[in-house]
């Protein structure tokens, strides 16, 4: 089923459902995250919201999901939002500190046991 856009939605680019279960699947997040304050729990629903918004669609068509899967994905991405972007962080500054070695590190070719 089809969502309707929104003003707000069309501006921004995103689907308002796929915000929303990010949004819930970011409260949901701070029962296993610790010493966060008060600010940093509003942080992580936002992140939540915020990575399900304009990661769904990206991460939907990249793995063929079908729209149907699309809400479940974006609870998803709410649920780990701030386990995933200190990683994406870390990587970055990786890249940051030397981009050239970083290309370098990256593989080129994937080899399975049958091409040997």
């Amino acid at each position: 089923m089809t969502e309707p856009a929104t003003t707000a939605g069309a501006i921004l680019g995103i689907k308002f459902g796929s915000v929303i279960a990010g949004a819930v699947g970011g409260i949901i997040s701070l029962h296993y995250i610790e010493g966060l304050n008060m600010w940093g729990r509003v942080l992580a629903v936002v992140a939540g919201a915020a990575v399900a918004g304009y990661g769904t669609p990206v991460l939907s068509g990249w793995l063929s999901l079908g729209q149907d899967a699309e809400n479940a994905l974006a609870f998803f991405l709410g649920l780990t939002a701030m386990n995933v972007i200190p990683g994406l962080i870390s990587v970055s500054e990786m890249f940051k500190s030397d981009p050239l070695g970083f290309i370098r590190r990256q593989p080129t070719e994937r080899s399975t046991d049958h091409d040997q």
